[in-house]
């Protein structure tokens, strides 16, 4: 047992910093969130590099260094018009999942043509002579459409160079953050095995000693507490390491975990449950409805005169706890660590965030069905 725990601790340990990083994510402003939506850091580097690799470098490998200011107007122009296409693409990539233009061909195609068109409206309304002028011999002349022609020709290579760099640019940072999360729940799982295995009781032992203390009483209620209690016990052993349970075994042991309250609360809590026949079959994170219970009698008072209600019901898809929202006087505030990690747990299981409303009565929270 010593050596499992060590080993369970060192690959917690290993995972906690890579954890770390995928976690500060939540904590970012909206100006850091475009800043990492679109890679402005990165897209600004992309359009220097280009720009002196296409302007800059030839000349000076050519040593044809004569006009300098022309050189230095021209590097300016293409590293604003890869930085606008970076801009573009980036916006069609992140909008348009949906619909028509989420097409794998008609995005990119579209995006292209739609930067190009950009940037070729702008150099025409502000009279900006374009990057890379095109050389001939004496002897032949270029028309104006053959020049407009081979002008668009390029901004289109460049333009879709772009779209390339920043496709793969993002399909790497969707692989990154998916390591980053695979890393974190990793983390979360190895530290729920080794808070397992720090509490953890033998449960044959366990489970005889309830008996004994069901055959050792007459009473029927105690009989009734101690079913009840190992009924709990027996739910917490099954699905402590399963990632998803179905919304009635959530009852059942819903209505044990109520027993056990109401022997202590008695009449100060009153719990209603009313689910839809259609949604037993439906999937929740287990002990869900347990952490919403357990909250709401922690830090709601609690009195005989005026009970607490508590509401378990169906709507629109996924779960409530709606419950009276009359904040006990404490010391200390509510930390509201569990909500976070039941948000968090949601979020990275199925994608999906829990819905909490909170008004001057009631405080209500929604958890998605999970199929």
């Amino acid at each position: 047992m010593l050596r499992v725990k060590r080993s369970t601790t060192k690959q917690a340990n290993r995972y906690r910093k890579r954890a770390e990083i995928c976690t500060m994510k939540h904590k970012k402003d909206t100006s850091c969130r475009m800043n990492h939506s679109y890679n402005i850091k990165t897209g600004l580097i992309f359009a220097v590099f280009m720009g002196f690799i296409t302007m800059v470098l030839p000349r000076i490998i050519r040593f044809d260094i004569d006009q300098p200011r022309t050189v230095f107007i021209n590097f300016i122009h293409l590293f604003i018009t890869i930085f606008c296409y970076w801009l573009i693409h980036h916006f069609f990539l992140i909008r348009f999942t949906a619909g028509f233009l989420s097409h794998p061909i008609v995005k990119p195609v579209f995006s292209i043509l739609t930067s190009v068109f950009i940037i070729a409206l702008l150099t025409w309304s502000l009279n900006i002579s374009t990057p890379m002028p095109v050389n001939s011999n004496g002897d032949i002349e270029i028309t104006y459409g053959q020049l407009l022609f081979i002008r668009l020709f390029r901004a289109c290579i460049i333009s879709s160079l772009t779209w390339f760099v920043v496709f793969y640019y993002r399909v790497q940072l969707v692989l990154r953050q998916s390591m980053l999360e695979n890393a974190y729940l990793k983390q979360e799982n190895l530290q729920a095995q080794l808070s397992s295995l720090k509490q953890q009781i033998s449960p044959h032992f366990l489970f005889n000693a309830l008996n004994t203390l069901s055959s050792l009483s007459h009473e029927e209620v105690v009989k009734e507490y101690v079913l009840n209690l190992s009924e709990v016990y027996r739910y917490v052993l099954r699905y402590q390491e399963k990632k998803e349970v179905q919304v009635q075994d959530e009852l059942v042991f819903i209505h044990a975990y109520v027993y056990i309250l109401k022997s202590r609360f008695e009449d100060g809590v009153k719990i209603n449950i009313t689910v839809n026949p259609n949604n037993l079959q439906q999937k929740i994170l287990p002990f869900s409805l347990q952490l919403l219970v357990e909250n709401a009698i922690k830090h709601n008072s609690i009195s005989y005169r005026d009970p607490l209600s508590i509401n378990i019901y169906d709507l629109n898809g996924a779960l409530v706890v709606e419950n009276d929202f009359r904040p006990r006087i404490t010391m200390e505030s509510p930390s509201g660590t569990g909500l976070q990690n039941l948000s968090k747990r949601y979020q990275l299981a199925a994608g999906r965030e829990i819905q909490i409303t909170r008004n001057s009565s009631t405080f209500k929270v929604e958890i998605p069905f999970l199929s």
